[in-house]
């Protein structure tokens, strides 16, 4: 199962330092969530006598690996180069198992695409609240440091999460939408921090991650994924813009510049 490495995004010499190494852990995609399956303590014995996995975990075996490969060929092929076959060679199983568990391939890459987002949005919710006592400015950087560390290390995950999800449909593509609004609720505290916050459109926090995420599309989709840590400062400064003002919004990242310098 694909894991989450260790994000080796500069650390922060103040007072929140601490706290956000310890967002600084291996994450793993949760499939098992999505399928109910028995404990594998107590396996089945056959008629020999000797023991057997049940069927619900080998179904959910089965499945966690299709959805694996499918991450994999995705991320390396892209979505539409990808085919059935593929999916079902890297994974070890046959199309008859693929078929049983999916109705198609666009099927299997939303739902290993849910579990990928699953693990961003846990990843930046971990860093955020780890910074829980700083002010929400220094949080949202902490949270916006965090998903780019974590695209930074997995730049072909940080394509299909980010790329080749707007090239597989319509269906995906709101998914896409469904799933960046999930970072909406980080932004609401900035209305308390804006001048006149009650006067902001009630889609402000859309545009502000509508701009980020576009910042970051573009940096994958031109190969530079890996060095997304770069683009940390201007991130900020859109996130935090429509809220703090363009002057406020600079220092803030200025502050980031000097706090996370990138060789």
């Amino acid at each position: 199962m694909w894991r989450m490495r260790r994000c080796a995004w500069p650390g922060r010499s103040t007072r929140s330092g601490t706290a956000l190494s310890r967002v600084d852990r291996v994450r793993t995609l949760p499939y098992s969530e999505r399928v109910d399956s028995p404990s594998t303590s107590n396996p089945e014995k056959t008629r020999s006598g000797t023991q057997s996995l049940p069927r619900a975990y080998l179904v959910r075996s089965q499945r966690e690996r299709l959805l694996e490969a499918m991450l994999r060929v995705a991320a390396a092929k892209g979505y539409e180069a990808t085919t059935v076959a593929d999916v079902i060679e890297v994974a070890g199983l046959s199309r008859e198992t693929f078929d049983e568990m999916f109705e198609d391939k666009e099927e299997c890459f939303l739902e290993a695409y849910d579990a990928v987002f699953d693990v961003l949005v846990a990843h930046v919710t971990s860093a955020f609240e780890a910074a829980a006592g700083d002010p929400w400015p220094e949080r949202i950087t902490a949270g916006l440091g965090a998903l780019v560390g974590l695209l930074s290390v997995e730049p072909g995950i940080a394509r299909l999460s980010m790329v080749e999800v707007t090239a597989a449909g319509d269906d995906a593509r709101a998914r896409y939408r469904a799933a960046l609004a999930r970072f909406t609720p980080f932004l609401e505290e900035g209305r308390d921090y804006a001048t006149q916050g009650e006067e902001l459109p009630a889609d402000t926090a859309r545009f502000a991650i509508g701009g980020a995420t576009s910042m970051i599309f573009d940096e994958i989709r031109a190969g530079r994924a890996p060095e997304l840590r770069r683009i940390l400062p201007d991130l900020v400064f859109t996130v935090l813009m429509p809220y703090l003002g363009p002057e406020q919004a600079e220092d803030e990242m200025r502050r980031v510049i000097r706090e996370h310098p990138v060789e």
